[in-house]
């Protein structure tokens, strides 16, 4: 089995507005030897425009940038060397929150199948999640830091690696974060074969289920450096999404009053944790018993036949779990409703990800598109597509990558799409504006962690005055 460990710079954290600037990934065998490796970065797609924190931070020079190839073509090599790594398991730092719906949407936008990471035998992995499962139970070979400030245990990869020793030269250079998780992962994987096998169960959805059918109590790790480990046992999924997982909180008393909810009672057990959701295929991670350490074993070992005696009574509570089953439907229609309003009120191409999957005829249509050089052969055959989020994507395409095929019309049209887009002086759409951006900027210029960055400051302000002089027209 094959890993990809990768990771994305980007200009801001919007995946659906925002976009890479940066992709690296190395490719390991079973024994993390590294068979192959990617490094690419991009400049802007038009209309992107950065946050001026993102820069600053991952220390991007934007004249730089401008130099790279277009957004697309970056996009085609990401595309082509993941495939041919195929299959594989994907694993990055916060991956799952971050990184893969970047992925996702960078796939979409750039007019690819988006779901890389899942299909055709490719799985995930999250190391953030694994540091966090494990990150209490006092292993001996992991060194977890602490915040003196905070007096607390910090997850960040940067201290992450330094304390173990693992090579993380320059924070937030993708390339350096692939090593650095690759590093820590090796670690535990040396360390502790059995536990790395274990993690590896939930790395596919149908994995999780069978696990629930082997262990009727197990425990679900803490979601902060503070957190605790919660018993729990697994009461049902939703009957409209399989992959929602409901679990009762084995540290709470299971009363005739919880038993005997009703639907409209239920949204309060979630709320106050006494049910848990976790999806089977964002990575969730369950342990056993005996993956916890001696300290956590004693302090749950005392309940150990009480936990016993609330699993079967919650077992055979069928009219509660009918109830819950209930409740999961009803949330998950209102939910569909809510978002079918919205989707269908968006202008927005870029935030229709999840709106539909895109049909194998009609992939197969872009690719003879892209060997078209008439523009109105390309824009008939456009017309053609079942799926007409990618007519605007393919347009989009067409104005980076070939704006030679497009008549001073089409460019003038669209220029007047992207003037309207930057300049929009609203706080409330969810991409960056020529105006957010200088707001931004001033902030930025004000925080202590960026008092001796006045050289990239100035390159960001004149990357943001030469962008408003250019579409001011």
């Amino acid at each position: 089995m094959n890993y990809v460990f990768y990771d994305f710079e980007t200009s801001g954290l919007n995946f659906y507005f925002d976009q890479p600037i940066q992709l690296a990934a190395k490719l390991v065998d079973e024994n993390f030897h590294v068979l192959d490796e990617l490094n690419e970065k991009c400049r802007l797609r038009d209309g992107v425009i950065p946050s001026p924190t993102a820069m600053l931070i991952t220390k991007t020079d934007l004249r730089d940038l401008d130099t790279k190839q277009s957004f697309y073509e970056f996009m085609d090599k990401v595309h082509q060397k993941l495939t041919s790594w195929s299959p594989a398991v994907f694993i990055g730092y916060n991956n799952i929150n971050f990184d893969e719906k970047f992925l996702r949407s960078s796939l979409y936008h750039s007019l690819h199948a988006p779901y890389l990471t899942n299909t055709n035998n490719n799985s995930r992995i999250d190391l953030f999640k694994i540091i966090l499962s494990l990150c209490n139970l006092n292993k001996s070979y992991i060194n977890i830091p602490v915040d003196k400030e905070k007096g607390r245990k910090s997850l960040k990869l940067e201290k992450l690696a330094a304390n173990n020793k693992v090579k993380h030269e320059f924070a937030h250079d993708a390339m350096s974060d692939v090593d650095a998780t690759l590093g820590v992962a090796e670690i535990i994987k040396k360390n502790d074969a059995d536990f790395w096998d274990h993690l590896m169960i939930f790395r596919n959805h149908n994995n999780v289920r069978e696990f629930l059918e082997e262990n009727k109590i197990c425990f679900i790790p803490p979601t902060t450096s503070t957190g605790e480990y919660t018993p729990v046992c697994f009461l049902t999924s939703n009957p409209d999404n399989a992959k929602e997982l409901i679990f009762f909180n084995l540290c709470e008393e299971v009363t005739e009053d919880i038993l005997t909810s009703r639907t409209r009672n239920i949204g309060s057990l979630f709320k106050n944790k006494i049910l848990k959701k976790i999806k089977s295929n964002d990575y969730p991670i369950l342990l056993k018993y005996d993956h916890l350490d001696d300290v956590h074993k004693q302090k749950f070992s005392i309940n150990e036949n009480n936990y016993d005696a609330k699993f079967n009574l919650l077992n055979s509570a069928s009219n509660f779990i009918m109830n819950i089953n209930q409740y999961l439907v009803d949330q998950l229609a209102d939910y569909q409703v809510d978002s079918r309003d919205y989707l269908s009120a968006s202008e927005h191409v870029d935030e229709m990800l999840y709106n539909g999957f895109t049909g194998p005829s009609d992939w197969a249509l872009i690719k003879k598109i892209d060997g078209l050089n008439k523009i109105d052969d390309i824009l008939t055959k456009l017309g053609t597509l079942e799926d007409k989020r990618l007519v605007e994507l393919y347009k989009r395409k067409l104005y980076s990558d070939k704006k030679e095929l497009l008549t001073q019309e089409n460019i003038s049209n669209y220029r007047d799409y992207i003037a309207n887009k930057i300049f929009n002086d609203s706080e409330k759409v969810p991409w960056t504006t020529i105006s957010k951006a200088k707001a931004e900027l001033v902030k930025a210029s004000n925080d202590s962690r960026f008092a001796d960055m006045k050289d990239e400051v100035e390159i960001i302000k004149k990357y943001i005055d030469d962008l408003e002089k250019d579409f001011s027209s």
